[in-house]
């Protein structure tokens, strides 16, 4: 987790004092932390209750950029699928990217199910304390930083950091410079759905990919 941190401390800091200059008191910002567990969703709610806009737009905001969680648990759910229902829902709702990444990164090392939960609990312990210590550092010292080095750009580069080890072949990389376009096609649609058309446009791609990988194949075997 430790390369991983370096992306999410300064991710949090930005949120603390993002929820500091909102006007949010302590408290506030701690239960948002603890409720919703997901940096980009709460700074995209805060932002948007700076600007007055209504809670039925921010609450739609943050569920829709969150749907990414549905994804991730997808894949995850084979490890938990023997668990029990404790287990299941805290794997559900210590999930982030952070950790799904960190998970996927070294599947291939798990012995077994047990031993893919246990790393995966652990990449969560790790995730919650860097993220609640660093958002409440950013909340009380405030933009601790100099102007000029632009914390804020962490947010996009913390989640460059999570993408770049699984683009293993060209078909990955395909789809991520897929899912970069539709992003930006699609920035621009209102309550932030652009960001859930641009997932599925990329799973078509991905899909459309794997069809044709498996088409290659049996025309390679009936050779």
């Amino acid at each position: 987790m430790l390369p991983v941190m370096t992306g999410v401390i300064p991710f949090g800091a930005v949120m603390g004092t993002a929820a500091h200059e909102a006007g949010l008191s302590v408290w506030h910002s701690t239960w948002m932390n603890v409720l919703v567990f997901a940096g980009a969703s709460q700074l995209a709610a805060v932002d948007l209750m700076t600007k007055n806009v209504s809670l039925l737009v921010v609450v739609a905001t943050g569920l829709v950029i969150n749907l990414r969680f549905i994804l991730y648990s997808a894949a995850f759910s084979p490890f938990a699928r023997e668990a029990g229902w404790g287990t299941k829902l805290l794997s559900a709702y210590m999930l982030t990217d952070q950790s799904y990444a960190v998970m996927s990164a070294n599947e291939a090392h798990f012995r077994n199910k047990q031993d893919a939960l246990t790393f995966y609990f652990g990449s969560c312990v790790c995730m919650a304390i860097a993220w609640h210590l660093s958002v409440l550092a950013g909340f009380y010292f405030g933009n601790f930083s100099p102007r000029d080095w632009a914390l804020d750009y962490a947010v996009p580069l913390s989640f460059v950091v999570l993408v770049i080890p699984t683009l293993k072949t060209w078909k990955h990389r395909a789809v991520a410079v897929c899912s970069g376009v539709f992003g930006i096609l699609f920035r621009d649609l209102p309550l932030n759905v652009g960001l859930l058309v641009a997932a599925f446009c990329a799973m078509a791609v991905a899909l459309l990919l794997m069809r044709l990988a498996g088409l290659t194949k049996s025309v390679r075997g009936a050779r």
